[in-house]
């Protein structure tokens, strides 16, 4: 009897807690999308309409840089919001002089975008975990330049609509990734890339023409 009623108290424990945990969700989702506003307006930048965000965003917008976001974004910045593996929290970040902007509908997970110059990403866009889109090579290649402390070259980066780019693809300076291409997980994206193109590799390279399926 006496283990009948621990057994019982025990469901009902369990309930409660299955009861309120559809409730701490919406709480939690809530204060991370005001977090991330106040972080946003903190750097003078307008926060979307339709704002969903999944842990803490990282952002650096330095003074002179443009840094634009479309509705209904979607940031996780945490491996509970996307158990696909995410490492490390989405980065943002914009040096003096740069723009970058994020169309409609994009979703992003634990990306990291680093402008220096322009980055533009359209509407519809899927960044899978851990994707890198970086608009510069950070240093320069000769090793006597990298002595003297001068940076490396810098060149716009595009990403059209309804792209897709799986986990962990880079995307380096100076490519376009034409409209409603699709680009292989683990991919270094460093020519640019046709719309309507399944491209792989590292480099990547267009690997068959999307085009039929989006007749079909």
């Amino acid at each position: 009897m006496l283990l009948q009623q621990c057994i019982s108290q025990l469901f009902r424990q369990r309930s409660r807690v299955l009861l309120m945990k559809p409730l701490f969700h919406r709480v939690l989702k809530s204060y991370w999308r005001v977090r991330a506003e106040l972080t946003f307006r903190l750097n003078r930048v307008s926060p979307p309409r339709g704002l969903t965000v999944g842990g803490v965003v990282g952002l650096s917008v330095q003074s002179g840089a443009s840094l634009k976001l479309g509705e209904n974004l979607t940031l996780l910045n945490d491996s509970r919001y996307n158990r696909a593996g995410i490492n490390h929290a989405v980065q943002l970040v914009c040096v003096r002089g740069a723009a970058l902007t994020i169309g409609k509908n994009v979703g992003i997970s634990g990306g990291a975008i680093f402008c220096t110059t322009a980055v533009t990403i359209g509407d519809n866009v899927l960044l899978g975990v851990n994707c890198s889109v970086f608009d510069t090579d950070f240093h320069a290649m000769d090793y006597r330049d990298r002595r003297l402390g001068r940076p490396g070259k810098s060149s716009p980066v595009i990403i059209e609509d309804d792209v897709w780019l799986g986990a962990n693809v880079t995307v380096l300076k100076g490519v376009t990734i034409g409209a409603r291409s699709v680009v292989g997980a683990g991919s270094v994206v460093t020519t640019s890339i046709p719309a309507d193109t399944f491209a792989a590799g590292a480099p990547a390279r267009g690997i068959r023409s999307l085009a039929a399926s989006k007749a079909a």
